[in-house]
């Protein structure tokens, strides 16, 4: 059960946030989540909004620290290529030049420029078609970069997936089944190649260690000496996976 408290609102970098309340009935105990610029607060069903009001003005310095933190990255790290004429490619910024066409919709990547051509027929905002566009068109890529590369990487630490495959994923990079299948998010594509290497080796060694003990980031560190500056720049850079 969610609603909104719009009255308690909180100021943040000049932006207003309205927290989501979670009521559940197995919750015994009360938390707050910043996430992708957004409060939300889980409390146990029928606490009186007066104490989470309470609540909230206790916490208003963390909440305001963290939700300042995080709309800032979402202003630096948004993706809007139709905006920005530009297409984040293996961590470069790549023009885009965008056309109407009488032709169907299309993208072909040309030297050192993304080619898009949109139809004249298209119902929906230029915009939305233009990232619906270049989502499939980096999915594609990703199917032709990330899979031969993990393959690579596999030779590299000693460890064999049983298939790797490209998804899409609301809130990771990637992923290990106990089966030994690799996921890997197609949004890596805008990622620097060190940084893809990384998320690659991390779910290669989750095929000898199926956790996050200290044994693993030791196996990971095997291979990636760099692993607390990736870790950074995809936590910086979590809001790339809300560009759907």
């Amino acid at each position: 059960m969610k609603k909104e408290l719009a009255k308690y609102s909180i100021q943040c970098s000049g932006v207003w946030v309205a927290p989501k309340v979670v009521q559940s009935r197995r919750r015994k105990t009360v938390s707050l989540e910043v996430k992708h610029g957004e409060l939300t607060i889980r409390t146990p069903v029928g606490t009186p909004e007066e104490w989470v009001q309470q609540f909230i003005e206790q916490r208003r310095s963390w909440i305001e620290e963290h939700m300042a933190a995080q709309l800032t990255r979402q202003q630096n790290y948004q993706i809007n290529p139709y905006e920005t004429r530009t297409v984040l490619l293996k961590g470069r910024d790549i023009p885009l030049n965008i056309r109407h066409s009488a032709e169907r919709s299309a993208v072909v990547l040309c030297h050192e420029s993304i080619e898009m051509n949109l139809s004249r027929r298209i119902s929906r905002p230029p915009e939305r078609v233009a990232d619906s566009l270049l989502q499939s068109w980096l999915a594609e890529q990703a199917k032709a970069y990330l899979i031969p590369r993990t393959l690579e990487l596999s030779n590299t630490v000693g460890l064999e997936p049983n298939r790797v495959d490209i998804g899409n994923y609301k809130s990771m990079w990637g992923r290990c089944s106990a089966k030994g299948d690799i996921g890997l998010n197609w949004r890596l594509m805008m990622a620097a190649p060190e940084a893809i290497d990384y998320v690659i080796i991390h779910e290669l060694c989750h095929l000898q260690e199926f956790n996050h003990s200290a044994a693993f980031w030791q196996k990971v560190a095997l291979f990636c000496t760099d692993t607390p500056t990736w870790r950074h720049y995809f936590k910086e850079r979590g809001v790339w996976l809300q560009w759907r």
